[in-house]
């Protein structure tokens, strides 16, 4: 009994050992984009863009980010995108649905493209360095949109009360995809070049 007890203590300390080796790894090769998430918000604008109607590039790609190791699985974010140009300011624009991998409930991206594709224009939040930028506009490295006017009201029956909170464009789910955006999907060049260090 007392060698079983010992067993026990040794496996748990092994796995809890493997789970803080597997985080440390994801710790160091991600940005530390938690410290500038408000920075990048308030050097945001409002801007009004152009839907070229039937011509979005719809990506519901089967990639994942994985973010963290957990007890008992992988804990990733699912990174769908809806590319689109501007005619007006001749420059390729990426809306980034960003969100937890769930199996159960329908992807998010669905009823953000459906709003999309039946409008002309959007207001969207996007960031000035980036939209000022000479380095984004391209088909290969487009403006990041991580927030526009997604008319949340007309989709509303698509969420349930618990999901509603991070709806896409709400404020809380503005915050989370701005530092996911930030930590995992922004190059550690363009990171280092913006923010310094880390």
């Amino acid at each position: 009994m007392r060698k079983s007890g010992i067993g026990w203590f040794l496996g748990v300390g092994l796995v809890a050992m493997l789970l803080a080796i597997g985080n440390l790894i994801y710790t160091c090769t991600r940005n530390d984009g938690e410290k500038y998430v408000q920075q990048y918000i308030d050097e945001s604008e409002y801007v009004t863009l152009h839907i070229p109607e039937g011509k979005m590039d719809v990506d519901y790609g089967p990639e994942s980010i994985m973010t963290g190791v957990l007890m008992n699985s992988t804990e990733r974010i699912r990174t769908d995108s809806i590319l689109f140009y501007d005619s007006i300011y001749k420059k390729y624009f990426c809306v980034f649905v960003i969100e937890p991998e769930r199996r159960k409930l329908g992807r998010q991206s669905s009823f953000v493209e459906d709003d999309i594709s039946y409008r002309k224009t959007i207001k969207a939040r996007i960031n000035k360095y980036e939209l000022n930028s000479p380095r984004y506009g391209s088909k290969e490295n487009p403006v990041p949109v991580l927030d526009y006017d997604y008319d949340l009201q007309r989709l509303r029956s698509a969420y349930d009360d618990k999901e509603y909170e991070y709806a896409f464009s709400r404020p809380a789910y503005y915050k989370r995809a701005v530092e996911l955006y930030l930590t995992y999907m922004m190059s550690k060049e363009a990171f280092k070049e913006r923010y310094g260090g880390k």
